[in-house]
């Protein structure tokens, strides 16, 4: 059963990171796209904009797959912490912890499921295991 709650996670985590990267680089799932993504990266002082946009969706579309599919697995999980980190410095931080005011519950529950999947692995059913 803990290999397929693994599973689970890391599938849901996964095409979660992928959506989020969807939104940033092809403005997919009511995402602003590169440009929107640029803007709103600007504003909050993440510099050179346009590469940073297209840096963490990359980031994101490449760690959630990877740790979707249960390979390489530690270094999915830290291209992934990157964002989340990231995300509770520049935006987060300054509105609590409650995501209803904005805050970074979501980005802690992705970092304690992701460090949680690092510390006991992929599981049986990833591709770690396979290779």
């Amino acid at each position: 059963m803990l290999d397929a709650g693994l599973l689970i996670i890391r599938l849901v985590i996964g095409f979660i990171m992928m959506g989020h990267a969807c939104k940033k680089l092809f403005g997919w799932f009511g995402g602003e796209g590169i440009s929107g993504t640029a803007e709103f990266f600007g504003a909050i002082g993440l510099k050179p904009a346009r590469v940073m946009a297209v840096c963490g969706g990359l980031i994101e579309l490449i760690g959630g797959f990877l740790f979707g599919a249960g390979l390489w697995t530690g270094v999915a999980v830290i291209l992934l912490i990157i964002p989340m980190v990231i995300a509770i410095v520049k935006v987060h931080a300054g509105k609590g912890l409650w995501n209803l005011n904005g805050g970074f519950e979501y980005n802690l529950v992705m970092l304690g499921s992701l460090i949680g999947v690092a510390l006991a692995g992929a599981g049986a059913y990833s591709l770690d295991t396979l290779l």
